[in-house]
């Protein structure tokens, strides 16, 4: 057996380089701590852009945490006129365009919505990223360090993060492909963090007159008695079943079952429907807009989607492996 030398210069410099991308991992999984916290506890008034494809939208956000509970208002500032207001239990979206309003219920733990777009505990990405810090930079006029997420494999996507070096407020956050491609892009263009936030800001503008009100709800799988039991045989590895309900759609009321799978970071969405082929079209295949892609599927008369922002090889995966197991 060959003894090693402790005080040769080639052992030491080993034990150096690995003590140091130890400290470097350490201190990036430090950073992005620091932006969850943040972005969710922090006061902030800013207008991002949104970058997807060829195109691009702008939206003023309204972010305040009173007594531990968050609400957030996010107004259109191009195309449609729009705005959403979320708090911890509800989504409501106003639509003037098409005189409604939808209402959903928020399913905390798998809401990703810029600047929130890291899991409570990122810890759990070391199974699937791998996390390392880059160069720092600057973003709407304020110092950032940025934050480097590589996926483990082809069944997710990348990030790179910037984070404000003043308060750990996500600044700017890339999505890329396996290639280093940037596929969307969310960046403040300007924003104010840690100042009181008007009561009157988290409120709607638009008004509710002759609007229609569409209500998501979610159901008790006792009362739907579908005819057969839902397993997903095969997903990648790193992700979990993290939400499993029944649930009505706003627009429609049908009976839908829908599955969340995520890895902490990306999530895939299934949903399960009887379908009428007579008086309803279904998807057979993928789809894709922008970063979201889709992949429908039929099973025994049942309309199987998965859709989530992740490459098409993974919904496709998924959607393939959705089977009836009879009761």
């Amino acid at each position: 057996m060959r003894l090693v030398d402790l005080r040769s210069p080639t052992f030491f410099l080993a034990l150096l380089a690995f003590s140091s991308a130890a400290t470097a991992g350490d201190e990036a999984y430090s950073w992005l701590m620091k932006m969850n916290q943040a972005t969710r506890m922090l006061d902030y008034d800013g207008t991002f852009v949104y970058q997807h494809g060829d195109q691009l939208e702008a939206m003023r956000i309204i972010h305040a945490v009173r007594d531990g509970s968050v609400r957030e208002r996010l107004v259109s500032l191009n195309g449609s006129a729009r705005e959403v207001i979320r708090d911890d239990q509800q989504v409501m979206c106003y639509l003037p365009d098409r005189k409604s309003i939808i209402v959903e219920h928020r399913f905390l733990g798998r809401d990703k919505s810029f600047p929130v777009i890291l899991p409570e505990s990122v810890r759990v990405l070391r199974k699937s990223y791998v996390i390392q810090l880059g160069a720092p930079g600057r973003v709407s006029g304020r110092a950032a360090q940025v934050v480097i997420i590589r996926p483990r494999d082809q069944y997710r996507y990348g990030y790179y993060l910037w984070a404000d070096k003043e308060t750990g407020l996500l600044l700017k956050a890339d999505l890329v492909d396996h290639m280093g491609k940037t596929l969307e892009q969310f960046m403040f263009a300007q924003v104010k963090i840690g100042h009181v936030i008007d009561a009157a800001l988290l409120q709607p503008a638009m008004g509710v007159d002759d609007m229609a009100w569409y209500v998501g709800k979610t159901m008790d799988r006792a009362t739907v008695q579908p005819a057969e039991g839902w397993t997903v045989s095969k997903v990648p590895a790193g992700f979990v079943l993290s939400n499993r309900i029944m649930r009505k759609t706003p627009a429609h009321g049908n009976a839908v079952e829908h599955l969340v799978y995520t890895d902490g970071l990306a999530a895939v969405s299934i949903f399960i429907e009887k379908v009428d082929k007579a008086t309803r079209s279904v998807m057979v295949g993928s789809s894709a807009m922008g970063a979201v892609h889709a992949f429908g599927n039929i099973v025994d008369d049942h309309q199987i989607i998965a859709v989530g922002e992740v490459p098409v090889v993974t919904v496709e995966l998924i959607a393939r492996s959705v089977v009836a197991q009879p009761q």
